[in-house]
């Protein structure tokens, strides 16, 4: 990876999401960029007068950002991580997806719950948003955590994907230094559906040299089935591919999702179909 993309509010949760991009931009030696986004009315106030505030605000918010990130890029563990930051005025989903673009982000990292009001927006529901809208893989932290590599890791699929080379490169990056496991869980909702052994030869070649094991299970509610299984073995990172007909589609784009995302409490990255 080359580029990391961190969304911030300020919140404890953006902090967590910003120590996890450091530690995966130590490992993989990408840069991150630290980015704030500020509502287009955020300074006014509703007093027609302070729009000639607007740059000076905006400097402010500059200059807050920048002290929030040398705080969190601590010299000792994080100093030789390339670091820039940026504000922008606009909405944050729009914002995210754009800035991402333009960089040329491998990865956005972000917390899935923020604080209150205005800045807080920016985080929570839009990151279910950003992962609508992206093509960019996402790694969203949950409140009180940050991404731990001593960890198992849990893949959910469905087999019903096709990873683009840019998701396989950060897939493969993300896991590497991994002291866990990976576990491929595979939820069928039917207890006679065959093993899908040229699905897993296929998922095997591209995660190699990786080691990883697959697991089967028969239940009718996939959230539970997969809180379960996270539970059981241990795993602190929840991985998925989002398309239409996968098991991700299921879990995060509806309210079945959000029961999860609530209830699973461990990160979760995001992969695209290509």
């Amino acid at each position: 990876m080359d580029m990391l993309l961190v969304p911030t509010d300020f919140s404890t949760c953006a902090e967590n999401a910003l120590q996890s991009a450091f530690a995966l931009a130590k490992r993989s030696g990408a840069q991150v960029l630290v980015l704030h986004v500020v509502f287009p009315n955020e300074a006014l106030d509703n007093n027609i007068y302070n729009t000639f505030w607007t740059e000076e605000y905006l400097e402010e918010r500059q200059q807050a950002l920048r002290r929030w990130t040398e705080r969190i890029r601590q010299p000792v563990q994080f100093g030789q991580v390339k670091t820039e930051i940026m504000c922008r005025i606009g909405f944050p989903v729009p914002s995210i997806c754009d800035v991402a673009d333009e960089i040329k982000a491998d990865l956005i990292v972000m917390g899935t719950t923020g604080s209150t009001g205005l800045r807080g927006a920016i985080l929570g529901s839009v990151a279910a948003g950003v992962m609508a809208q992206t093509t960019l893989p996402v790694l969203s932290i949950p409140k009180n955590r940050i991404f731990d590599f001593t960890v198992n890791a849990v893949l959910a699929t469905d087999f019903q994907f096709t990873l683009s080379e840019s998701s396989i490169r950060v897939l493969k990056q993300v896991i590497a230094d991994l002291k866990g496991k990976l576990h491929i869980l595979h939820v069928m909702e039917h207890a006679e559906a065959p093993r899908q052994l040229e699905k897993e030869q296929q998922l095997s070649a591209i995660l190699h040299p990786i080691p990883h094991e697959f697991h089967y299970l028969h239940d009718r509610d996939i959230v539970q089935a997969v809180v379960n299984s996270i539970e059981s073995l241990d795993a602190g990172l929840l991985i998925a591919v989002a398309h239409r007909r996968s098991v991700l589609h299921r879990l995060f784009f509806d309210r079945t999702t959000r029961r999860l995302a609530h209830r699973a409490h461990v990160p979760l990255l995001t992969l695209h179909d290509a």
